[in-house]
């Protein structure tokens, strides 16, 4: 069965289009997509039918099986299109929704996505019973107006319903992260643009085994795991990644994910080094403007530099100046080789909440440096650990 996508691009031109068209075309290959072709049309887009007219003719002419804008369409235009090409239209949100579909695992990712597809097709449905109430005979919807009007009303029920289940499951998340804070139990998320290696960072750190394949949003369901740094225990949660103009529903629909960022007490942002230049300060501008959007402060946020491996010292170099525009404080790692992944746990050690730590001579277990042992304690157990362990130590003083 032919599946062959024309992408099709109308905007301005910049340094960071080809960029943009490369990634679109992953985008599509990643939803199952042969790529027939990408067409650019520089200017404003045409209200009716995205494309310019002249464009547009010269499209009709082509051999492709579905039509893919980069741009949202209007339900206007998505109408005009499929009678003009006679084919399938979709844009840039109902493909990354059509990745998100075979790559969602888990219920609340399900919920999350069939919510967010249900919430973009309305207004386009809205403009199909317009058009079934005039008579015409629309494609697939082609049946009438009681059709279309019955559809209708049955997504405008599953939508309340989905909303219902997930903000039910979001109180079971904010729930359970108080129930970890009064344990004095840290949460840190692993963020960053999508493909930059969060999930093979989190299964370094976390000696866990979940799948990794390079490509755009492997991971779509947060996952979280516990793990103890030198008897300091927290939670690290792997989520979903960024794209640049990540569609506003997406980010609605993704609340209750997206929150478990903002509530983390500490962000480690990644940045994939191996990128180029311009592309590494394309993607880190985008994760900072969707941390922004959610509510993520700078101070809470540590730059992670990942796959340095791939990289030589001198343009590591060039590369982490990019990163010190908008941080003082960052760590290059590599997952893959283990290079920097002491001391990223080093610094987890000391900049999450929860906990005292106590330095004592002489060293008896937590992190031993320099002939001294640094001693975490949960925030409720001060006093107890004080009053216990005065004939330990020859020397005990809380230096966090």
């Amino acid at each position: 069965m032919r599946n062959r996508a024309l992408l099709a691009y109308v905007g301005p031109r910049d340094r960071r289009l080809g960029r943009r068209l490369a990634e679109f075309e992953a985008l599509a290959e990643v939803a199952g997509y042969e790529v027939a072709g990408v067409v650019a049309q520089y200017g404003e887009r045409d209200t009716r039918f995205y494309l310019g007219r002249g464009k547009l003719d010269e499209v009709a002419g082509m051999d492709f099986d579905i039509f893919v804008a980069y741009h949202e369409l209007t339900p206007l235009q998505s109408y005009n299109l499929r009678r003009r090409l006679g084919v399938d239209v979709m844009d840039r949100v109902l493909l990354i929704l059509k990745i998100f579909e075979r790559r969602a695992g888990g219920i609340e990712s399900k919920l999350q996505i069939e919510l967010a597809s249900l919430k973009y097709q309305l207004p386009l449905v809205k403009e199909y019973l317009r058009r079934a109430k005039m008579g015409e005979q629309i494609g697939y919807m082609g049946a009438g107006e009681y059709a279309v009007d019955a559809y209708y009303r049955h997504m405008v029920s599953r939508i309340s319903h989905i909303k219902r289940r997930l903000d039910r499951m979001r109180e079971d998340r904010v729930g359970l992260m108080k129930r970890r804070r009064d344990l004095g139990v840290p949460e840190v998320v692993l963020t960053g643009y999508t493909s930059v290696g969060k999930t093979t960072l989190f299964n370094r750190l976390t000696a866990e085994h979940k799948y990794v394949d390079g490509k755009p949003f492997a991971t779509l369901d947060t996952y979280s795991r516990r793990i103890n740094l030198w008897g300091k225990e927290l939670v690290l949660t792997d989520t979903i990644g960024f794209i640049e103009d990540l569609p506003p529903v997406l980010i609605e629909s993704f609340y209750s994910t997206l929150q478990e960022v903002a509530d983390a007490d500490l962000v480690l942002l990644l940045v994939d080094v191996s990128d180029d230049e311009g592309e590494l300060a394309r993607e880190l501008q985008t994760s900072l403007d969707v941390l922004s959007t959610i509510g993520v402060y700078r101070e809470k946020i540590l730059p992670v530099l990942s796959k340095v491996d791939r990289v030589g010292l001198s343009e590591l170099v060039e590369k982490a100046s990019i990163v010190r525009r908008h941080f003082s404080l960052f760590v290059p790692v590599s997952a893959l080789t283990g290079f920097g992944i002491n001391t990223l746990k080093l610094l987890l050690f000391w900049k999450t909440p929860g906990y005292a730590i106590y330095e004592a001579r002489p060293p008896i277990g937590g992190l031993m440096l320099d002939g001294k042992s640094y001693l975490p304690v949960k925030m409720g157990e001060v006093k107890r650990f004080e009053s216990s362990s005065l004939n330990l130590y020859t020397e005990l003083r809380r230096v966090l």
